[in-house]
């Protein structure tokens, strides 16, 4: 059993480690068409995102997020922040959690950021997510109902896989030209 913890560990910190911001430009172009893909998909799932992004002063989308583990997991993956509709700067998010956690899973995420402050509090790297954050499954009507949390809320689009996860963790998102 240790044997297994210590790999599935070693495993979620490598996932943990592997989100990067893409620096070639077709690698940037692409991540930036991905992106604008999936938040056109979470429009069409949800019609109540739109007014809630275009009330906003930036939205990060992160059209994969990796996720996975057991007892120990982790999950990496790289976005685009938008501001008033153009790609600003590339991101990535990671995150970690420890507790009762199996499985793993990929999903796509919308980080809607209301103010200037919320905004300013990512483009200074300080910005996490603590264990009280939540992201809201992404469905018909989500985003009218939103609540934000310290000036953000976070939708979420599982892609596949599944995951068991009532842990305690915390994301992170940093910012790159």
């Amino acid at each position: 059993m240790k044997r297994v913890v210590w790999l599935v560990a070693v495993a979620s910190l490598w996932v943990f480690g592997c989100a990067h911001a893409p620096t070639q430009p077709g690698e940037r172009a692409d991540l930036v068409r991905n992106a604008e893909q999936t938040l056109a998909r979470m429009e069409a799932r949800d019609p109540t995102l739109r007014p809630l992004i275009d009330r906003s002063v930036g939205y990060v989308v992160f059209p994969a997020v990796g996720q996975g583990g057991f007892l120990v997991g982790g999950g990496a993956g790289s976005g685009v922040l938008f501001e008033n509709g153009q790609p600003v700067h590339f991101a990535t998010v990671s995150n970690m959690a420890v507790g009762a956690i199996a499985g793993g899973q990929r999903f796509a995420q919308v980080v809607v950021l209301r103010d200037p402050a919320a905004l300013a509090q990512l483009k200074s790297g300080r910005f996490a997510f603590g264990a009280q954050a939540s992201a809201v499954m992404l469905r018909s009507g989500a985003a009218a109902g939103a609540t934000f949390d310290k000036g953000t809320a976070v939708f979420v689009e599982p892609v596949h896989g599944a995951i068991l996860n009532a842990s305690i963790g915390g994301q992170r998102i940093r910012l790159t030209l």
